[in-house]
């Protein structure tokens, strides 16, 4: 969707084409920098490498559609986004002979393991939290934020500097559920 006169489509197909021409400047130049395949390592030809490329490429396209396709067209939310990919890559998996009770076992261990996490940092943030404002902490930070010289801008600037400078040490999680309802 166009924003202030910039249609992000046709950005990202500009953003391609100066990559395209990067590389190919880059390969013009230094041949050797991008060397071809070796001649014994080319053996598929016509039809049979059309057919190859297309084998590996559309299951992994289809699945980036499943997950940002319908998110973009508005036909999912992110999670059901996210639910649409798992779905996929099962189907892959299965299509592939590559889903067995291990690989299914070890991804519900690795699932597991997250989900847990995450609900253990909602639990510590909600607690501290509680604790930051059962001392009056939140009015403390609202009255440094509110304070900044600046103003709305000023406010926005040193927020942004903030979560940008925390982000080098604590996950999205962390950031989300400490730093979003504190900064709201």
């Amino acid at each position: 969707s166009p924003t202030h006169g910039i249609d992000f489509w046709n950005m990202g197909l500009l953003l391609t084409g100066i990559y395209v021409m990067y590389v190919l400047g880059v390969t013009l130049v230094r041949p050797g920098a991008a060397p071809a395949l070796p001649p014994e390592a080319r053996t598929r030809r016509g039809a049979a490498l059309v057919w190859r490329a297309a084998t590996t490429l559309i299951p992994p396209l289809a699945l980036i559609f499943l997950v940002l396709g319908t998110i973009f067209l508005g036909w999912a939310t992110p999670t059901e986004g996210g639910a649409f990919g798992a779905a996929g890559a099962l189907v892959l998996a299965a299509i592939k002979r590559r889903l067995n009770p291990g690989v299914l076992r070890q991804s519900m261990d690795v699932t597991a393991k997250l989900t847990s996490f995450v609900i253990f940092i909602l639990v510590g943030s909600t607690v501290f939290s509680l604790v930051f404002r059962g001392v009056n902490g939140d009015l403390w930070v609202e009255s440094l934020l509110t304070g900044l010289p600046g103003g709305e801008l000023g406010f926005l600037i040193a927020v942004n500097l903030l979560v940008f400078l925390l982000a080098f040490f604590l996950d999205f999680f962390e950031i989300a559920f400490i730093l979003v309802p504190l900064l709201a």
